[in-house]
C-alpha cells in the first residue's frame, strides 16, 4: 500500500516540474535563476527607431566688416548723394532737390515771376550746387581736357556760357592756379603735398584720397560727395539788367569721403559754401544761371558718418 503512494507521488511532483519547464519556454521575459527576487516583474518593451545622430551645432558666426582701406571708398557711400535729406527724391542714379527747398525774402520775386516760377529758380540754384560745384570733378587729377566740363554748360545761360569758356580754358592749362579755380567756381582739388611717388593722392590734414594716386578708381561705383546741407534760398529781384533777374543767395556743405591713414579709418572732408546766383529765365519756364559769387569756407576733417 506504501509503495503505491510512493509512485503516486513521484507521479505528481515529475507533472509539476514538466509544467514549470513549459512555462519557462513559453514565457522567454521569466527570469531565469536559481531564486527570483519577491516582486520581480519583466516587461517587454518595442524598441523605437534609432535617432539618427545628430551633427553638432554650429552658430553662424557673425559678418565682420571689412577692414577700411584706402584701395577704395566703402560700401556706406554707394548710391545718389548718400545723407541727403528723407524729403529728397531718387530717380535712378539722380536725385530730385525741389521738394527739399525752402525759400524766404520771396515775396518781390513772386510779385514780379509768381510763386511757382520763384520755387523753380531756388530749386534751380540748389541743383547747381550739388550737381555742379559740388561734383566728381573734384577728386585730383594730373590734367583736364576742355570736355571734362562740358557737364557744366547746360546750366548756363547762353551768354554766360560764352564767359565760362575762356575759364574752363585757364582751367585746363594751370589748373594748380588757386585763382583760376576760384573762378571757375566748382570745387577741384589738386592733392598739393602729395610726394613724389606716392600710392595715393593727397587730401591735406594726413588724409588721402581713395585709390590710386591721380586717378579716380577709387571712387567707382561710389558716391564723391555726400551729406548735402543747405540754407533756406533767400530771393531777391535784381533789375540791373534789361529784364529783372533773381538773385538766389544760400549756405551749402557737402562732405567727400577720404582715408586716414594714421587712424586706418574712413573720414570725410567737408566743404562749405557761401553762394550768390544771378538766374534769368530762359524762354519758357526755365532758369538758368547767369552768373555767381561763390566762395568755400573752412575745410573741416572727422570720421566718416553718412547721416
Amino acid at each position: 500500500m506504501r509503495s503505491k503512494w510512493i509512485t503516486v507521488l513521484a507521479g505528481a511532483i515529475a507533472a509539476v516540474v514538466l509544467i514549470s519547464v513549459a512555462i519557462g519556454l513559453t514565457s522567454p521575459d521569466g527570469t531565469v535563476g536559481d531564486k527570483a527576487e519577491p516582486s520581480a516583474t519583466a516587461t517587454r518593451t518595442t524598441p523605437g527607431p534609432t535617432p539618427a545622430p545628430s551633427s553638432p551645432t554650429t552658430s553662424a558666426k557673425p559678418t565682420e566688416p571689412a577692414r577700411p582701406t584706402a584701395a577704395r571708398a566703402p560700401l556706406s557711400v554707394r548710391g545718389p548723394w548718400p545723407g541727403h535729406p528723407g524729403s529728397v527724391t531718387e530717380d535712378g542714379d539722380t536725385v530730385d532737390w525741389c521738394p527739399a527747398v525752402r525759400t524766404t525774402g520771396a515775396a518781390e520775386a513772386e510779385a514780379v515771376f509768381g510763386k511757382a516760377a520763384v520755387d523753380r529758380a531756388a530749386c534751380t540754384a540748389v541743383r547747381f550746387i550739388f550737381g555742379k560745384r559740388y561734383s566728381r570733378l573734384a577728386i585730383p587729377r594730373r590734367s583736364y581736357d576742355a570736355q571734362d566740363l562740358d557737364f557744366v554748360l547746360p546750366a548756363l545761360a547762353p551768354s554766360t556760357v560764352d564767359a565760362f569758356r575762356p575759364r574752363i580754358n585757364a582751367f585746363v592749362a594751370y589748373p594748380d592756379s588757386v585763382d583760376v579755380r576760384d573762378e571757375l567756381g566748382l570745387i577741384a582739388f589738386r592733392g598739393e603735398g602729395t610726394p613724389s611717388g606716392a600710392a595715393h593722392t593727397s587730401a591735406g590734414a594726413g588724409r588721402v584720397f581713395y585709390g590710386k594716386a591721380y586717378s579716380t578708381n577709387g571712387y567707382r561705383n561710389r558716391a564723391v560727395w555726400i551729406n548735402p546741407t543747405w540754407s533756406k534760398v533767400a530771393i531777391s529781384v535784381d533789375r540791373s539788367k534789361a529784364e529783372p533777374r533773381i538773385v538766389a543767395t544760400l549756405d551749402a556743405s557737402a562732405a567727400v569721403p577720404v582715408f586716414n591713414p594714421a587712424e586706418r579709418r574712413d573720414d570725410m572732408l567737408t566743404v562749405p559754401t557761401h553762394a550768390l546766383l544771378y538766374l534769368r529765365q530762359d524762354g519758357g519756364q526755365a532758369w538758368k544761371i547767369g552768373g555767381w559769387r561763390i566762395t568755400s569756407g573752412t575745410y573741416d576733417y572727422a570720421r566718416l558718418t553718412v547721416r
